[in-house]
């Protein structure tokens, strides 16, 4: 998956960079004076930047890690609060994903496995992309009623939302920021301010989607 997921990125990094606003980058992005800041975040993704300090088992960059019991990715916050990323998985069936604050894990819990995300590591069909209703300037719902949730159930994905979550929340702390708007609805997202959309851990997978 990440081997297949780099040309993707290195495709967008390029799409950032060119002169000219491509109509995705002003969709999810809107300010050309963001370009910068974008194409830093999916060149970092892309090389696997360290964010964190090395370790015996990776040099700082983000890790993937697959769950199925307590333990195996567990500490203490800050806070003093304790966490376990197998609790994070239980307490949402429906939890396929998730990457923990202050730490270089992409947690794949159980239902990546059993939901079927893991065997579509191909892109989406036509009828599954993101397409535009001119007539109201939104983009179409998918047969989830919402626009987006078929994308957002392919593997490399769920992945890269992981990741970039990874990226974004030094960034996040370090402007006192809430995390950008979570929603799978690409309509809800497309509606972000262009800070907040910078935020916005889903604005990078439909953008690069």
């Amino acid at each position: 998956m990440l081997e297949r997921l780099q040309p993707i990125l290195v495709k967008a990094i390029q799409d950032v960079e060119s002169p000219t606003m491509s109509p995705a980058y002003r969709a999810f992005f809107k300010d050309a004076e963001n370009t910068a800041y974008v194409s830093n975040i999916l060149a970092n993704i892309t090389a696997g930047t360290p964010i964190h300090p090395p370790t015996s088992v990776n040099e700082g960059g983000p890790v993937v890690v697959c769950v199925n019991s307590t333990g195996v990715i567990a500490g203490t916050f800050p806070s003093g609060e304790k966490y376990d990323a197998y609790d994070g998985c239980t307490s949402n069936p429906r939890m396929s994903s998730q990457s923990t604050s202050g730490t270089p894990y992409v947690v794949l819990c159980p239902f990546f496995w059993t939901s079927g995300f893991a065997t579509r590591r191909t892109f989406p069909r036509e009828h599954e992309c993101l397409s535009v209703d001119t007539r109201r300037n939104r983009f179409r719902e998918d047969i989830t009623g919402l626009a987006g949730p078929l994308v957002m159930q392919y593997a490399m994905w769920v992945l890269l939302e992981q990741i970039v979550h990874i990226y974004l929340i030094p960034e996040q702390l370090k402007r006192g920021v809430a995390p950008g708007d979570k929603s799978d609805d690409a309509n809800n997202v497309f509606a972000l301010s262009s800070e907040r959309a910078l935020m916005s851990a889903n604005s990078y997978v439909f953008y690069v989607a």
